[in-house]
């Protein structure tokens, strides 16, 4: 059997957004762009893209979105064709910004994967995506003009991780976070899914991921890694032992995927990349989002609603979970998923009565009235509203039509109807 080598730069750059064609032309009439880098409590500066509404009357929330996966384009008369995480906040009026994170493309530092999170920060040398985050978010509430004191970071996948890591900041100013098919923990959700190393994707990311591996700010893309061929099977037959990923191919040029060679066991490495061990003490209110067809952090987005709602019991998090791929709550109608009808939307019902209105209530005190958790049950597909999740176990009663006439008519019972009740989640 054949299967395609599918190799990636990534393909997710900053949002997995559907924008409008008008949306493009709409930021640059009403929006204005700038670039800072700012500084870190270690020294190290982090070049943040911003966009401000050019109508200044009245006061904007922040929305933000820390990425691995540069916030090009770079310049300030370079726009992104669109802002946030969906086109209804374009139009709502936001203050967006976006960010290189440490170590990545024009910001300084050294960048580690899924850096470890720190219980204790006792001088400002000891920063990771926590107190990176808090910098961040204290220096836009401080610089930037009209903003309302309040922000909201979202992202998905690994921007979903960052998202994650904004909450342990614990900024008074943070008023809502959303992680989206967050990665958690790596070698159980991401890179090696339970143990089980993720041979193709892997060997397709860090080519086209590593573009720069020194604290050197670059807008250089990465060239990525030609197989010569679309036989993936043969190429990995070919290929051997994965000793041979660097005798033949990386020669130890990669150090995030050397990283992954040295590591194949749950060890401290992997321990150390592991944030759900960190989400206590949270206040901010969370909207954690995954797909149920999800095969890249489908664990991530269970396991961080799991643990936020354990450790954190006051704090108000909601989860939504639907019929979607990896980051497909983002873009199109979600109606099908290959010759799979889901009956109508699920996109974008999501995108403005969950993720919009979740925003929009955090941020600018509108109305809410959405359900601690929302599930889309495929079969029946339909929305399914729970107050936890897994769903408490409850009594159903159901009626036995066929059985009640069945023993009627052998041992002359009447007519009745009977019930018998059973337990289901």
């Amino acid at each position: 059997m054949k299967r395609t080598l599918v190799i990636t730069f990534c393909f997710i750059l900053s949002a997995f957004s559907s924008f409008a064609q008008s949306d493009a032309a709409y930021i640059k009439d009403n929006y204005t762009k700038y670039e800072y880098q700012i500084p870190m409590r270690d020294g190290k500066k982090l070049f943040t893209s911003v966009y401000v509404p050019k109508d200044q009357s009245k006061k904007y929330p922040i929305m933000m979105d820390r990425t691995p996966y540069s916030v090009a384009p770079y310049g300030t008369d370079k726009y992104k064709a669109g802002l946030g995480p969906s086109s209804q906040f374009v139009h709502d009026g936001y203050i967006f910004v976006y960010q290189d994170v440490r170590g990545r493309w024009m910001s300084e530092g050294i960048y580690e994967e899924m850096t470890p999170e720190l219980e204790q920060h006792k001088t400002n040398k000891d920063v990771d995506e926590g107190t990176d985050t808090y910098d961040t978010i204290d220096w836009l509430i401080k610089n930037l003009p009209n903003n309302n004191g309040k922000v909201g970071v979202w992202g998905i996948s690994y921007p979903g991780f960052y998202s994650t890591t904004a909450l342990l900041s614990r900024h008074p100013a943070l008023a809502a976070v959303s992680p989206q098919a967050p990665i958690a923990d790596l070698y159980r959700d991401d890179a090696f899914h339970n143990g089980a190393f993720m041979l193709v994707a892997n060997f397709g990311f860090y080519p086209g991921f590593t573009n720069r591996q020194d604290d050197k700010p670059t807008q250089r893309r990465a060239q990525g890694f030609d197989p010569g061929t679309n036989d993936g099977y043969k190429f990995f037959m070919d290929m051997g032992s994965m000793r041979n990923s660097n005798a033949k191919y990386y020669k130890d040029t990669i150090r995030l995927w050397n990283e992954m060679m040295d590591h194949p066991n749950y060890d401290q490495h992997w321990k150390d990349r592991n944030v759900l061990l960190h989400l206590h003490d949270i206040k901010t209110p969370t909207l954690v989002t995954g797909g149920w067809y999800d095969a890249e952090d489908l664990y991530g987005a269970i396991n961080t609603y799991k643990v936020l709602v354990k450790n954190n019991p006051a704090t108000p998090v909601y989860f939504a979970m639907g019929p979607w791929v990896h980051g497909g709550w983002a873009r199109g109608n979600g109606d099908h998923l290959g010759d799979v009808s889901f009956d109508g939307p699920t996109g974008p019902m999501y995108r403005e009565k969950i993720e919009f209105a979740f925003f929009s209530h955090y941020l600018k005190g509108t109305p809410l009235d959405i359900a601690n958790i929302n599930t889309f049950e495929t079969g029946v597909n339909q929305w399914k509203t729970y107050k936890q999740w897994p769903p408490r176990r409850r009594k159903r009663t159901f009626t036995c039509c066929r059985m009640v006439n069945f023993l009627s008519a052998r041992q002359q019972l009447p007519k009745t109807i009977t019930k018998s009740s059973y337990q289901t989640r």
